[in-house]
């Protein structure tokens, strides 16, 4: 798959019930850290996730250029983080998220959804949108 083919996340809240089937099956697939969450505004449900935005605001304001953009996602090196939570703070989406680094459980580092590029690349899709049985997440 050619680096402009991976697909962004688009989510349509019309559809979504609030199972939390991409919340479950994020977490399975990175290690209990669940990178998309299923909010609420009084009745509608929507999954909150990474935009992967063109001009990513985190990835201007990240001391250590741990966050780039690969095959079209916003990506983060865990190896490349401080921790500082600068990036936490200027997503605008609220959507990157400080948990415990998997080396040091102590050290928090950053995390944030990067769309299942490895498995976009090798010809599957998120988890997510897998898991979502009302397809509130489409892929574009």
């Amino acid at each position: 798959m050619e680096d402009s083919m991976v697909k962004s996340l688009r989510a349509d809240p019309h559809y979504c019930v609030g199972c939390k089937g991409c919340e479950f099956a994020c977490a399975t697939e990175h290690d209990a850290v669940t990178n998309i969450m299923v909010t609420q505004q009084g009745d509608q449900k929507i999954p909150a996730y990474c935009r992967h935005c063109e001009e990513a605001f985190c990835m201007q304001l990240c001391p250590t250029k741990a966050i780039t953009r690969e095959s079209g996602a916003v990506t983060l090196a865990e190896e490349k983080c401080i921790g500082c939570g600068i990036c936490e703070q200027g997503c605008p989406y609220g959507v990157i998220t400080m948990k415990g680094r998997k080396e040091q459980a102590k050290k928090d580092v950053a995390k944030k959804c990067d769309l299942c590029k490895d498995r976009q690349l090798e010809g599957s899709a998120p988890l997510c949108y897998e898991a979502c049985p009302t397809r509130a997440l489409a892929l574009v």
